[in-house]
């Protein structure tokens, strides 16, 4: 499931080549969370969905939606294994009924294009990259199986992106925006804003991962959201089984929620992962309860490159350079001494010349 499904992973962690890339895909799924390690260089993956929920809001009347939601996130790893370039979205589908112009309003059936977001996250400090921390001792299973101060250091990155927001999409990610146009609570929201965040991973037992999110959303309009989502990841003692727990709290003056998650993944290979997962909320303006399902897969075309040993590379260009001055220095010798060749035979021309003109 997120982030890392199996021991091989973890493994993978205390290996002497420490990189993002993972020999099994490294999803964000089921949770709405990202995790803080790229997908790795040259893998292009794919993290598809459906969502089902079922709304209700006691300020407006009771109206209601029933919306199933498809929603993408495709992931690139780009240039380097630190680096990811990120592109989500989602459409929807919705029955709703408004029963703020009657008691008993007619369903009405809609179809549109949901927001959509394209940026780039960026690993900013790796923890796991320090072998005197996370090396694997092979003398001591306790600290190989205990918790240690050193695992509150989290991996942290750092995204930041660009928002799309269609004429026809929830402003501020509400629901009921549709039902609200042409009352006293209808919304407007920008087509174009901005979106930053910052994302800590913490690893714990071999079987823990906690993930955060503390994100500063809709920047250049008039309602700024603030998110923070934790997740906690669980694998199981059988590697293709996981499970996760997510608490996500949206804060904005237009649309504010406060959800719970609880999801469960199954990895079929390396390459494909299968989700499940069901929420709700803790409120009635609105009332959310939603279940999801989705699938994972990727594009595998990273290449191993062996770890730069900085201190070889370091006396390499110190060398290449002491070369260099080693050359320059016998070939100004060389110079020297070719014009010193040539007055000495000057200097011998001119002795002969004279000792001629005197045996004359």
């Amino acid at each position: 499931m997120k982030y890392a499904l199996s021991f091989i992973i973890i493994l993978l962690f205390y290996s002497s080549v420490f990189s993002q890339y993972t020999e099994v895909i490294n999803s964000n799924r089921p949770g709405s969370s990202q995790g803080a390690f790229a997908v790795g260089r040259n893998v292009l993956q794919f993290e598809l969905g459906v969502n089902f929920s079922d709304l209700s809001h006691k300020n407006l009347n009771f109206s209601y939606i029933k919306e199933m939601q498809l929603n993408y996130t495709i992931r690139y790893g780009l240039m380097m294994e630190k680096l990811e370039i990120i592109l989500n979205g989602t459409y929807n589908q919705n029955k709703s009924v408004n029963n703020l112009l009657s008691e008993k309003g007619s369903e009405i059936k809609t179809q549109f294009l949901n927001s959509q977001s394209l940026g780039a996250k960026y690993l900013i400090f790796d923890p796991y990259k320090n072998e005197k921390w996370h090396s694997l001792s092979l003398t001591s299973w306790k600290k190989n199986n205990s918790l240690r101060w050193v695992d509150l250091i989290p991996a942290v990155s750092v995204y930041a992106g660009v928002n799309y927001v269609p004429e026809d999409a929830y402003f501020y990610n509400d629901p009921f925006t549709e039902i609200k146009k042409t009352t006293s609570y209808e919304t407007n929201e920008n087509t174009v804003s901005f979106k930053g965040s910052i994302i800590t991973q913490n690893h714990f037992l071999k079987k823990w991962v906690l993930v955060n999110n503390f994100i500063y959303d809709r920047i250049g309009t008039e309602n700024i959201t603030i998110n923070n989502i934790t997740t906690l990841t669980h694998n199981f003692n059988n590697p293709i089984w996981s499970s996760m727990i997510e608490h996500e709290l949206i804060q904005n003056d237009i649309y504010a929620d406060n959800l719970v998650k609880l999801g469960l993944a199954y990895l079929f290979n390396k390459s494909y992962q299968f989700d499940l997962s069901l929420g709700t909320n803790f409120k009635d303006s609105p009332n959310n309860l939603f279940i999801r399902a989705g699938v994972s897969t990727r594009l595998d075309w990273h290449r191993d490159y062996p770890p730069v040993d900085k201190e070889l590379k370091k006396k390499q260009k110190s060398d290449k350079k002491l070369l260099k001055k080693n050359k320059k220095s016998e070939k100004k010798s060389v110079k020297e001494s070719n014009k010193n060749q040539k007055k000495t035979k000057k200097e011998e021309r001119k002795s002969q010349k004279r000792s001629k003109r005197k045996n004359k």
